[in-house]
């Protein structure tokens, strides 16, 4: 077949499909094709029987006819026919497509999304595919050589457990060959013997296995493995041995670790992260509960004037400067205590087995003595100090949240007296609390009074640098208190249960925004709106996002939800029902903060994402972190083996930007780019040019308004 000139059948009863069709094909300048036309199911069929086609493309409807393009499918495959089928569907329904694929189709297309150049590719695939095949049935052996040219470990065995087969990729990994194996038991290749009984065991109790085991190579060395085994039988359906397919996962479970890892500690400083203090810190709480001779206590520590620091010497020698100072602080501690970085200069200390004053202070006090000593950074001296505020386990505490909440407050209050002090907290100290009440009521009626407004930080493609989304991002416009960040007022509303109604607040006033900028002419962008975990909570929450897209009008493909990757681990119960119902509405989902948590890749690939976000706290690393670069780009190829699109956010340098392209990330988002704009300077921003202009060109004023 000559692929630089082919001939196509197109099956569809719509005359305005075909004429679609044949102007499409027109443009293909690659090969010359001939566009032949059949209505009908029955002139289709006479079409097919009576003339050699290189490529076929069919409804799947056929209009309202007694036959549909899969019965077509069927019938064509049936009389004989070698060429591929493309079916084409007016709606992109996953079930559908999966149906039709599993019939036999090469690929499926979905009109009104049609382009001359996937046309092309879809076409050129599909013959291209199809020769591959044929030259696979032409070997004179098809098994042996799917065995022989597997990239995965295949090994075969009687049932007396003697290995009758073991490929190539199996010599190359365990490092034997063919003919030293072959007549040995299989139990040699198991690197414990229990663990080999138990699921040879297995497979022949239940005809199958799947799992991790670990497997010994011929130097003595194990590697971890992920076998998928089953019983053999010949064609009369007799067991005459088992097969196992086998595939070295080390750098999949090195991967995995990393992330694991990165869940629980600070890239910069490798000390633990709020996470895995917080854990230790309820840890203790409830052993205290049990154990009344069980004490900690908690040191909340925020460096003093940090910004200058970052301000003067830049953003890298300030990350330098945390490193030192994180090494001084864990200098200054027993092993048995914990030292975390919260983010930013924040760091949190979990002393065990203290709770009076006098070693509290006594641990504080060595701490600032210690940050005396001026830090020699890039030829400059730098003298630092802190604000610590501490807090001594008492019987009043019920949640670990209260106890830093206590620390983090009685801090300011040390900051306020001066720099490089600590204090104490006591039953005093209400202020915060009677505070806190007056923002709760405040809150109550930030929506009735108008005092929510939303800034949209655009995400822009690599590929067109045009923007194509818009992160929604609330404030709160407090009449006395000027503007507050979520970073604040979110956890009060999750707290006072006030949540939901800010939640949809947000997501209605979103949605009718971007109908306006719809309206304007605007209508290939996408609002992203982040969700709340007690929002996913609500089973109802799919049927209140479809009344607020139906009463706005807005196209549902036109709204996407964030949803953090530890929101989907923590609600697995409620995940699948809600994406379930979300994905119906046609809404995109995107997984957000990805890299700062750990979800299991085998959920992620049943999961309906279509775009995950990567956390700023790895990209800022990208550059100067062999260990951050090689994490992201793992995220990326990961992400486009599941044919999932890839956020980059918190991009600021163009360091960054370029190991992003180089690592084939698909959108990216931060200050480099735009910074988050209330609404009516987007429209100006969408009014000059969809597409990124630089801080030079640019006539629009970029107000920096922290995300």
């Amino acid at each position: 077949m000559n692929i630089n000139r082919i001939k196509i059948l197109l099956v569809d009863d719509d005359e305005d499909d075909y004429v679609i069709v044949r102007e499409l094909v027109s443009e293909i300048s690659t090969w010359k094709p001939e566009l032949d036309w059949a209505k009908t199911y029955d002139e289709a069929l006479e079409k097919i029987q009576g003339k050699q086609y290189d490529v076929y493309l069919f409804d799947y409807r056929l209009g309202y006819g007694e036959h549909t393009g899969l019965e077509l499918l069927h019938k064509t495959i049936n009389l004989g026919c070698k060429s591929p089928i493309i079916i084409l569907t007016g709606q992109d329904d996953y079930h559908v497509d999966m149906e039709a694929i599993r019939k036999g189709a090469s690929d499926y297309l979905i009109k009104g999304q049609i382009n001359s150049s996937l046309l092309e590719k879809s076409i050129r695939h599909a013959i291209e595919r199809k020769r591959a095949e044929e030259a696979v049935r032409s070997a004179k052996n098809y098994s042996e050589y799917l065995v022989a040219c597997s990239l995965d470990m295949i090994v075969a065995a009687n049932l007396e457990l003697t290995i009758t087969e073991f490929n190539p990729s199996a010599e190359k990994m365990f490092g034997y060959c063919k003919s030293e194996v072959v007549g040995k038991s299989i139990r040699m290749l198991f690197a414990d013997a229990a663990e080999s009984k138990q699921v040879i065991d297995k497979i022949l109790k239940e005809k199958m296995f799947e799992g991790e085991i670990n497997k010994r190579k011929k130097n003595g060395e194990t590697f971890p493995s992920f076998l998928s085994a089953s019983i053999l039988k010949d064609i009369n359906d007799k067991e005459i041995g088992i097969v196992g397919i086998l595939r070295d996962i080390t750098e999949r479970n090195r991967l995995i670790d990393q992330l694991r890892y990165n869940a629980f500690h600070d890239t910069l400083t490798n000390l633990p992260n709020r996470n895995l203090f917080m854990e230790r810190l309820e840890r203790l709480l409830e052993h205290s509960k049990r154990n009344r001779n069980s004490t900690f206590s908690v040191l909340f520590l925020d460096l003093d004037r940090f910004k200058v620091v970052n301000d003067s010497l830049g953003h890298l020698s300030g990350d330098k400067l945390l490193v030192l100072i994180a090494q001084k602080l864990r200098d200054c501690l027993r092993k048995s205590d914990t030292v975390a970085r919260f983010g930013g200069d924040e760091f949190a200390i979990l002393l065990d087995n203290v709770d009076d004053h006098f070693n509290a202070k006594f641990v504080a006090e060595r701490i600032l003595e210690a940050l005396k000593a001026p830090f020699v950074l890039d030829g400059h001296k730098i003298v630092v100090s802190a604000s610590i505020g501490i807090v001594l386990k008492g019987e009043l505490y019920n949640r670990p949240e209260d106890i830093l909440r206590d620390a983090d407050t009685v801090m300011y209050r040390a900051k306020m007296l001066g720099k490089a002090r600590y204090a104490i907290f006591n039953v005093e100290m209400h202020a915060h609390a009677m505070n806190f009440l007056q923002l709760e009521a405040d809150l109550r009626h930030a929506i009735e009074r108008s005092e929510l407004v939303i800034y949209y930080q655009p995400i822009v493609s690599l590929a067109t640098m045009e923007i194509v989304a818009l992160e929604s991002l609330v404030r709160w416009q407090h009449p006395q208190r000027g503007l507050i960040l979520p970073d604040e007022f979110i956890p009060l509303a999750e707290e006072t249960m006030e949540i939901d109604k800010v939640g949809y607040w947000v997501i209605q006033e979103a949605c009718a925004q971007n109908k306006i900028w719809h309206d304007m002419g605007f209508s290939t962008i996408t609002v992203t709106v982040n969700i709340s975990l007690l929002q996913f909570r609500h089973k109802e929450l799919p049927e209140q996002i479809g009344a607020i897209i139906k009463n706005t009008g807005l196209p549902a493909d036109a709204f996407e939800l964030e949803i953090t990757e530890s929101t989907v681990m923590e609600s697995k119960g409620l995940v699948l029902e809600i994406f379930e119902e979300l994905n119906k509405m046609k809404i995109h989902l995107m997984m957000d903060d990805f890299g700062i948590g750990f979800s299991s890749i085998n959920s992620l690939k049943h999961l309906p994402f279509s775009t995950l976000k990567i956390d700023r706290s790895l990209i800022s690393d990208i550059d100067t972190s062999s260990d951050a670069s090689t994490i992201v780009k793992s995220i990326v190829d990961m992400a486009h083996t599941l044919k999932i699109k890839v956020i980059a956010e918190g991009v600021e340098t163009q360091g960054q930007l370029d190991l992003l392209r180089l690592y084939n990330c698909d959108y990216v988002q931060g200050y480099l780019f735009y910074c988050p704009m209330k609404s009516d300077e987007i429209t100006n921003l969408l009014r000059q040019k969809n597409k990124y202009i630089s801080d030079t060109k640019s006539n629009i004023t970029r107000e920096f308004i922290p995300l």
